[in-house]
């Protein structure tokens, strides 16, 4: 579907023109006003909510995302890399330190929303962490691992009956990741493991039944499981990356109504080395998977699915219900729907895309791009939530730019159809 939006020659761009009023459904572009690269995104709401990734802060909303805000955790700490929030006050979060040359993990929790940050525990083992969830607002997980330059790793699960004051660990295997653990309720969950290189061990997933006291297999394979996603005992969905011949590296995603006696295979994706999608499960019937470059929605359970192309490098998402979502990514990236996603992204090859004569060169640019024969005309561009960012002279369309997806027309048309840039 792309080919209907960038056409590139050697000379020109054969531009695609859409019209102005469907910039305002689908995906919308917030302000962060950061630039740093942001990959979870957490709602307790549609209205509460806060973002992170690899800078020091965590950026927070009450209002659905039309203001963000900027909450420094602590100064020194390289990158936020998981979140987790009880209730619109009560939260944790890890970041990851510098010490020597290793990252040290440090994990802080907070009472009034995400505004100021407490230091709590320190682990001095030199290990990634990779996800957080409370199942109350003391009793909590801690999944992590310490990686081997041979793609495999040593897993650890740890357990906290305090708030995170101290911690136990419950869990744990010498030779497999530990990714991502999720909990139905207080005393039923799931752990995700495996390394990516399959060589090195078969992946899997662990359930418990008494609240992490004791762990059993669930099952096993060739696979790097990354995501789960427990909706309750029975209907769980796990996302992993496969290295099964005679179709190696390949994405993944299955469910199980059954609580794991049987899984069924719903969605497979690209070869992209060692990527898994993250898993956004609904209810029963609606559940988005964000794929590489495509965002996946089923409506009925997995049986047949509709696809997006929301602009720029994703890598975080999470949905309040089936039409409130937010999408994060590189470059402070920040996508809000209310409709479900649904408008000029999905829908594009429905409003008729026409040709334009109009050459724009280069396409995509890293300073600014010419229309041959327009040079002396007044160019207006704007972003994908449909502000104008500003006007240009033919000759030096888009310099100064930040890096992103505009929309450009005359700035003197009367007409809406608006021409998609690239700028990268």
């Amino acid at each position: 579907m792309k080919s209907h939006l960038f056409r590139l020659t050697p000379h020109a761009l054969l531009l695609t023109l859409i019209f102005f009023s469907a910039v305002h459904a689908g995906w919308v572009q917030q302000q962060s006003g950061t630039t740093a690269s942001l990959s979870r995104v957490f709602f307790l709401d549609s209205q509460t909510g806060w973002a992170c990734g690899g800078s020091c802060f965590v950026l927070r909303t009450t209002n659905g995302g039309q203001l963000w805000e900027r909450d420094t955790v602590d100064p020194s700490i390289l990158s936020v890399v998981c979140l987790w929030f009880q209730d619109p006050s009560l939260g944790w979060t890890v970041g990851a330190k510098d010490s020597s040359g290793h990252l040290i993990n440090q994990l802080f929790t907070t009472t009034d929303g995400g505004i100021h940050w407490q230091a709590i525990y320190r682990d001095t083992m030199i290990m990634t962490y990779f996800d957080i969830e409370f199942v109350t607002p003391l009793k909590g997980w801690l999944v992590g691992s310490q990686l081997y330059s041979n793609g495999s790793g040593k897993g650890y699960l740890f357990y906290t009956s305090d708030g995170g004051a101290t911690w136990v660990l419950r869990d744990s295997c010498t030779s497999t990741i530990y990714w991502d653990v999720s909990f139905a309720d207080s005393l039923y969950g799931i752990l995700a493991a495996g390394n990516p290189g399959m060589s090195e061990s078969s992946g899997f997933l662990k359930k418990t039944t008494d609240g992490g006291a004791s762990w059993q297999w669930l099952c096993s394979g060739l696979a790097m499981f990354r995501w789960v996603h427990c909706l309750d005992r029975n209907y769980i969905w796990r996302s992993a990356f496969y290295d099964i011949e005679p179709n190696p590296w390949y994405w993944g995603v299955s469910k199980t109504n059954d609580g794991g006696t049987s899984w069924t295979s719903v969605l497979r994706g690209g070869t992209n080395a060692y990527y898994a999608p993250p898993v956004e499960v609904i209810d029963t019937l609606k559940t988005w998977v964000l794929g590489f470059d495509t965002l996946y929605r089923t409506i009925d359970g997995g049986s047949s699915w509709t696809f997006q192309f929301p602009p720029g490098f994703k890598q975080g998402i999470c949905f309040w219900d089936s039409l409130n979502g937010w999408l994060v990514g590189q470059n402070g990236l920040i996508l809000h729907t209310t409709d479900g996603g649904s408008g000029v992204w999905s829908e594009i090859p429905r409003l008729t895309p026409h040709a334009s004569r109009l050459t724009f060169f280069p396409n995509p640019f890293t300073s600014f791009a010419t229309l041959p024969g327009h040079e002396a005309e007044r160019f207006a561009l704007y972003d994908i939530s449909g502000r104008r960012v500003g006007v240009w002279k033919g000759d030096r369309v888009g310099e100064g730019l930040s890096p992103g997806v505009y929309f450009l027309r005359s700035s003197d048309s009367k007409d809406k159809p608006l021409r998609i840039v690239k700028v990268r």
